[in-house]
């Protein structure tokens, strides 16, 4: 099956190279995003440009290390490229149709001020390619 993104392996190669940071990340997401159609994007939660904008501001800076991208987001994303998404004990294992990627699961608040009021992000300095069998 040929490749549907190449989003996944960018982020990996950008972990691997250790050149991670967030405006890295989230210029892969804007690349990766163009082949969304009107119709992909109006399903979504947010518009590629404000996903890009909150993975590259680092929101969480100040209390926890990485760069993060809400799920509901991700989801939306692979579900309209027919990505399988999957998950598993501590994050997502995901397919770009060849190969299989996981991406860390971390559970944070959007405000300090209600650090009980979480939701799940993936941590996307922390997406890694599945070692092939």
């Amino acid at each position: 099956m040929p490749r549907l993104t190449s989003l996944f392996a960018d982020w990996a190669e950008l972990n691997r190279d250790g050149a991670a940071d967030g405006p890295a990340l989230a210029d892969a997401l804007l690349r990766a995003s163009q082949v969304l159609t009107d119709e992909m994007l109006r399903s979504m939660p947010a518009t590629p440009e404000d996903a890009a904008a909150a993975l590259a501001s680092s929101p969480f800076a100040d209390r926890v290390e990485g760069a993060y991208l809400a799920i509901e987001w991700m989801e939306s994303f692979c579900s309209s490229l027919r990505l399988p998404v999957a998950e598993i004990e501590g994050g997502w294992d995901i397919s770009d149709g060849e190969d299989v990627y996981f991406g860390p699961r971390a559970d944070l608040a959007d405000d300090p001020d209600t650090p009980d009021d979480t939701r799940p992000f993936l941590r996307v300095d922390g997406v890694r390619q599945w070692p092939r069998p």
